[in-house]
């Protein structure tokens, strides 16, 4: 059952708050909070803290993670249309692209309006183009799932890694990389001339979609498991699965969880995440007052989304 858009999740009930953008900065000279965090940071500072290595993450991604399954499968499930041809699904997360001399440096995921209209004005303008290659794109509310009628083999990092960074000028890994490339360069082109032809009409007062990152793919027929737990969250892509307003996951991206949380009360435990670690904070029977964030007595990230989901089942 979806819940409201912009419902906000009752704060009695909130066991576990993951963070996706939380820490910036590399481990060896210490890591600085997002700028969102900055009222939080008193609270934060006081509990005991446990680190980990971790890759990164958006918010759909770590759900995806704690729930043991394929970010693509999660929305193919709820993909109405998905054609029967289809042997491989993807997510198809759009950006905004800024030029530098050398470079495309991209908008972070949170900073990016993006809503239904969106995806479905996406889906109409990029079809007839992917249709030429076997492909499809489809709208799962807010969320755009890339079908492909014949499996593209190839690894690209996931979106959480290029977000609000570089797009990569490299081929990813795979026999089918660099054709992922070319189809990836060709949506660029088409948004190009869209842009600069008929403009996007669902994007007034917004930055232009400059184009789409394919990741978190996965073959198609795809099992899920039984009972995902709710989660509350204003990350478009993860609003398009099942929410409701008992939740006692919250997930979000930093610029995010001021219009999510009602009040600035935290719940039990609050993962902050970002520049390849996590830190699992809990409530201390004394406040600490640790200055800085330092990663030491680094665990895995295995070890983490154990523990993750041991809250998750218990709660």
């Amino acid at each position: 059952m979806l819940y409201a858009r912009h419902s906000i999740p009752d704060p009695a009930l909130m066991k576990l708050l993951l963070i996706s953008d939380a820490l910036h900065g590399a481990g060896g000279a210490g890591f600085s909070l997002h700028p969102s965090l900055i009222d939080l940071q008193p609270q934060l500072t006081k509990r005991r803290r446990y680190w980990f290595h971790c890759v990164e993450k958006n918010p759909l991604a770590w759900y995806a993670a704690l729930v043991e399954a394929s970010p693509a499968a999660l929305l193919a499930a709820r993909c109405p249309d998905l054609p029967a041809s289809a042997r491989q699904v993807w997510v198809a997360s759009p950006y905004h692209a800024q030029l530098g001399r050398d470079t495309v440096r991209l908008m972070a995921e949170g900073e990016l309006a993006w809503s239904e209209a969106d995806a479905s004005w996406l889906c109409g303008v990029l079809n007839p183009l992917l249709g030429e290659e076997g492909m499809s794109l489809h709208a799962v509310g807010a969320a755009l799932l890339l079908a492909c009628n014949t499996p593209v083999d190839a690894n690209p990092v996931s979106f959480a890694t290029i977000a609000g960074g570089l797009l990569p000028n490299r081929h990813p890994e795979g026999p089918d990389g660099g054709r992922l490339m070319r189809l990836l360069a060709e949506i660029q082109m088409s948004l190009h001339v869209v842009t600069h032809s008929t403009g996007q009409p669902t994007r007034a007062g917004q930055p232009d979609i400059s184009g789409l990152w394919l990741w978190g793919a996965c073959t198609l027929p795809a099992t899920l498991p039984i009972g995902l737990p709710p989660v509350a969250t204003l990350n478009p892509f993860l609003q398009s699965l099942q929410h409701d307003h008992g939740a006692e996951l919250v997930i979000s991206e930093a610029e995010r969880l001021p219009a999510l949380l009602s009040q600035e009360k935290l719940p039990q435990a609050v993962v902050l995440a970002g520049a390849g670690h996590a830190v699992l904070l809990r409530k201390a029977l004394l406040p600490r007052f640790a200055k800085g964030w330092q990663a030491k007595a680094l665990k895995s990230e295995a070890g983490l989304i154990t523990q993750l989901k041991k809250m998750i089942d218990a709660a």
